[in-house]
């Protein structure tokens, strides 16, 4: 896996929420989409706390967004959405506590350098949803599996199979092209 090359620079942004997440995921995604105008977007998965103590699942995916922006200004957007959805990143225990959001970048991709092998993806919870990305971008992974949790977007429907989202700058819109595995 680490011998292909990604055609375009960007980031993949690991994404997770344990508080409402049929709510805060799409409030997420909306934000990114107002910073970099289109994302493609991994499936949602339901998965088990990991390393906390709590009942609550939480929706996972990855997103991938091309920019070239460097990493310390994404961290900010990043930290930024965040905080605007009610996360106190203060808390030196937020770690270990349920979140109503969670944006971590995972990796950079940049034209012409080595990807990650699935298996050195931080969080088992999240190699398939990066495997999504990576079929998304054209590369040879599948990541098979289950079949996601659909939220909405606005007026549309996401997040059962790997995306390209679009926000349509004369009108607002949010546009899903989904991409079938």
């Amino acid at each position: 896996m680490n011998a292909q090359y990604p055609r375009v620079a960007g980031y993949v942004i690991g994404i997770g929420s344990n508080i409402d997440p049929e709510a805060n995921v799409p409030r997420i995604l909306d934000a990114l989409l107002r910073h970099f105008g289109h994302l493609s977007m991994s499936r949602i998965l339901r998965t088990q706390p990991v390393d906390m103590a709590s009942a609550r699942e939480f929706f996972n995916l990855a997103v991938f967004v091309e920019t070239q922006i460097a990493p310390a200004a994404l961290k900010n957007i990043c930290n930024g959405i965040e905080c605007a959805l009610g996360r106190d990143r203060g808390d030196p225990s937020r770690a270990l506590k349920d979140r109503v959001a969670d944006l971590d970048i995972l990796f950079a991709l940049d034209p012409g350098e080595p990807l990650p092998a699935l298996a050195q993806v931080d969080g088992v919870y999240f190699q398939p949803v990066v495997a999504d990305i990576y079929g998304l971008l054209g590369l040879p992974v599948t990541a098979g599996g289950v079949a996601g949790v659909t939220i909405r977007l606005g007026e549309v429907s996401a997040g059962e199979v790997p995306a390209t989202i679009h926000r349509d700058g004369r009108t607002g819109q949010i546009v899903v092209v989904e991409q079938r595995p």
